[in-house]
This record gives C-alpha cells, sequence and structure tokens, in this order.
C-alpha cells in the first residue's frame, strides 16, 4: 500500500503561497507533490473547512471551488496536466457556541481556532486497514484487520 498524502492550506484560490492552487504538482525535496487520491484540506476563515481529493485524470473546467486546477507544476513552470482538486465535502463553520458537538470552532472574537469543552459523541468511525501508521510518529494510529485492532504508535520514527 502506498502512502497517501494530505495537503493543507488556508485560502482555495488565488496562486501565492498558501492558496490549494499553488501547490507544486512535482515532488521537491521533502515537499511530495500532488498524486492521484492525495487529499488537501482547506480551513477558510470565517467560511468553511474544505476536504478535497486529486483525481489525476479529470481535467474538468475549474470553477474556484467545485473543481481546482493547480497553477503550477514546480516553481515558475505552469501546469497544464489535466490533474484537479475535486470537492468532497465542504464543513461550514458555525460560531463559537453556536452548537454543541463541534470538535473545533473558529472564534470570531479572538480570531482562533478553538477545541470544544464540552462531551460530544460520534456515531459511526470507518477505519481503513493498513499495515502501519501512515507516519510512524508518536500517536499515529492505524487499524490491522488480522486482529481487529486499533494501534498506536508509542514512539518516533
Amino acid at each position: 500500500m502506498s502512502t497517501i498524502y494530505a495537503i493543507g492550506a488556508t485560502a482555495l484560490t488565488g496562486g501565492t503561497d498558501g492558496c490549494l492552487d499553488a501547490a507544486f504538482v512535482d515532488a521537491i525535496d521533502d515537499d511530495p507533490g500532488i498524486a492521484d487520491g492525495y487529499v488537501a484540506f482547506v480551513p477558510v476563515q470565517g467560511d468553511a473547512m474544505y476536504h478535497y481529493i486529486a483525481d489525476a485524470d479529470s481535467g474538468a473546467d475549474a470553477d474556484g471551488w467545485r473543481v481546482i486546477k493547480p497553477l503550477y507544476q514546480s516553481a515558475g513552470v505552469p501546469y497544464t496536466g489535466d490533474l484537479r482538486w475535486i470537492l468532497h465535502h465542504c464543513y461550514p463553520f458555525k460560531a463559537i457556541g453556536s452548537e454543541t458537538g463541534d470538535i473545533i470552532r473558529w472564534n470570531e472574537t479572538t480570531g482562533e481556532w478553538e477545541s470544544c469543552s464540552e462531551p460530544f459523541s460520534l456515531k459511526q468511525i470507518n477505519l481503513t486497514p493498513l499495515a502501519e501508521a501512515m507516519e510512524n510518529t508518536e500517536g499515529g494510529m492505524y487499524y490491522k484487520t488480522g486482529d481487529k485492532a486499533i494501534m498506536v504508535c508509542t514512539e518516533g520514527e
């Protein structure tokens, strides 16, 4: 099984550092680049958390939020391929305290992310079997199908 990386950004488009459309498609140094099936999470302040999945064969027309085309193959090299970020889900933010059960919230007053203090419950968590944690760092978790165990790394690499 190959490793799937998650890309993070703070804006959907704009072509500058921190924008999803500005992430390089090519791998450079420790940056894995973008490949088919990679995921991206983009928290846009005061708006929502956007979840994208890269589709290497899409070629769909970019619209700025449902479909995002990478702008760069590498530094200064425009991207001309078919890979697109396809919106998988959008989680709108609610003002802090507006709904119990939020795990992470944007606080409009302080301008910061906060975790909730009240208890919460989850209806279901679906786990994908792996041979080992995606990142072998302390706290990394994975599910082993052989003995139906959820494993937690207790030491770093």
